[in-house]
C-alpha cells in the first residue's frame, strides 16, 4: 500500500513537471512580419534552433548542428576568432560565385554561400568592440562542424543544412541570437518579464498618441540614449517637444510587435503608421531597450526604416540557392 502511495505521489510530481510550461528567455513576442522565425544559436552546444510564430508565441521547428569561433567567449576585438553575442539580422546573402570572385580559392570555405550579420551592433559599438565579417555561412569541408570551435567567429553549418535555413531567413527581418547557453523560463515568469518591457513600450505609444510629453520623454534613458541624428537625451529631448507643441495630435497607429531579450537590453520592432497634418509615411520601427539599476526598461536608441505595407504573409521557399530539378529521365 505504502509502495503504491509512493509511487502515484512520484507519477504525480513528474506529472506536473512535464505540464509545467518553458519558454526561451530570449524570445517575449514574435509576429508574423518580422518575426515569423527566429534563429537562436547556443555555443555551448553548437546547436542553431530554428523557431516559428506560432500565434505569437515562439515554437520550436528543428535544429541543426554548427560550428563557431576557435576561441570560447564573446567576441570583444578584430582578430580574436571568438564569436559575439547578442541579437543580430541579417542584411545580405553573398553567393558562392561572389565569394570566389572577390577571395580567390579562399572564398571556397564558404561553402555555398554567405549571410552577412549587422555585427557590431549598436550594444557592441557601446561596448567598444570592434571587428567585422561575422556571418552565417556554410562550408566546402562538413567535418568542420564536428569540431565545434573551428571559424574565425562566424557560425558555420554544412551546405545541406545551410540551404534549408536559408528558407526561414528574410533579409533584414529575420533576427539571429546568439547566446553562450539558452536560458528557459517557467510561462509565470516568462510573462512577468515580458509584461515589464510591455508597459515601457505600451506608455511609450500612448503617450506619444495623446500628445503627453512628459510621459514620453521619461520612456528614454536619460544616461544611456542616444540618436545619430539628434545626439544625447537632452538634444533629443529639446528637438522632441519641439515637436509635440505643433499644433494637432498625430494619428498613430502600431501593430505588428515583437519583443526579444539578451541579458540586460531588448529590441523591440512593429510597424508604425505615422498620420499628420505635414506627414503621412508608414515603416518598420526598431527600438532599443536597456534595464537600469532600478531594473526599468529604458529607451536607449530607436530606428526607422521607411517600407510598403504588404498583405503577403512570409512563406518560406528556396529564395537564394538555385534549385535543382529532375528532367524526364530521372538524372539531374
Amino acid at each position: 500500500m505504502l509502495a503504491r502511495l509512493v509511487l502515484s505521489s512520484i507519477l504525480f510530481i513528474s506529472t506536473s513537471l512535464f505540464a509545467e510550461e518553458f519558454f526561451p528567455e530570449s524570445i517575449y513576442q514574435l509576429d508574423e512580419k518580422y518575426t515569423h522565425h527566429v534563429i537562436i544559436v547556443e555555443k555551448s552546444t553548437h546547436t542553431l534552433y530554428l523557431y516559428e510564430n506560432k500565434n505569437n508565441l515562439p515554437k520550436l521547428v528543428r535544429s541543426f548542428k554548427i560550428a563557431t569561433g576557435k576561441r570560447t567567449g564573446n567576441k570583444k576585438a578584430q582578430g580574436d576568432k571568438k564569436t559575439p553575442e547578442g541579437i543580430y539580422f541579417f542584411k545580405r546573402f553573398r553567393p558562392a560565385s561572389e565569394l570566389v570572385s572577390a577571395y580567390g580559392k579562399v572564398g571556397l570555405i564558404y561553402g555555398a554561400g554567405a549571410f552577412t550579420m549587422n555585427y557590431p551592433n549598436l550594444i557592441d559599438k557601446k561596448n567598444g568592440k570592434t571587428g567585422s565579417g561575422i556571418w552565417l555561412h556554410s562550408t566546402d569541408d562538413d567535418t568542420r562542424i564536428s569540431k565545434g570551435l573551428d571559424s574565425r567567429g562566424c557560425v558555420v553549418a554544412s551546405d545541406a543544412d545551410i540551404k534549408e535555413i536559408s528558407k526561414y531567413i528574410e533579409l533584414g527581418n529575420t533576427p539571429i541570437i546568439v547566446t553562450q547557453n539558452i536560458s528557459f523560463l517557467k510561462k509565470g515568469t516568462w510573462d512577468a518579464n515580458k509584461t515589464e518591457i510591455t508597459e515601457t513600450i505600451v506608455e511609450w505609444a500612448k503617450a506619444w498618441k495623446s500628445n503627453d510629453f512628459e510621459t514620453y520623454i521619461n520612456q528614454y534613458s536619460v544616461s544611456d540614449f542616444h540618436s545619430d541624428t539628434k545626439g544625447n537625451f537632452y538634444s533629443y529631448k529639446n528637438y522632441k517637444r519641439r515637436v509635440f507643441k505643433r499644433p494637432g495630435e498625430p494619428e498613430i497607429n502600431f501593430r505588428n510587435i515583437s519583443i526579444l531579450n539578451f541579458k540586460d537590453y531588448a529590441v523591440v520592432t512593429m510597424l508604425q503608421d505615422y498620420k499628420s497634418k505635414s506627414i503621412n509615411d508608414i515603416g518598420k520601427k526598431t527600438l532599443f531597450l536597456k534595464r537600469n539599476a532600478d531594473y526599468e526598461w529604458k529607451i536607449i536608441s530607436e530606428d526607422w526604416e521607411s517600407t510598403e505595407e504588404s498583405a503577403q504573409g512570409f512563406v518560406p521557399m528556396s529564395r537564394y540557392f538555385k534549385v535543382e530539378v529532375s528532367d524526364d529521365s530521372g538524372s539531374i
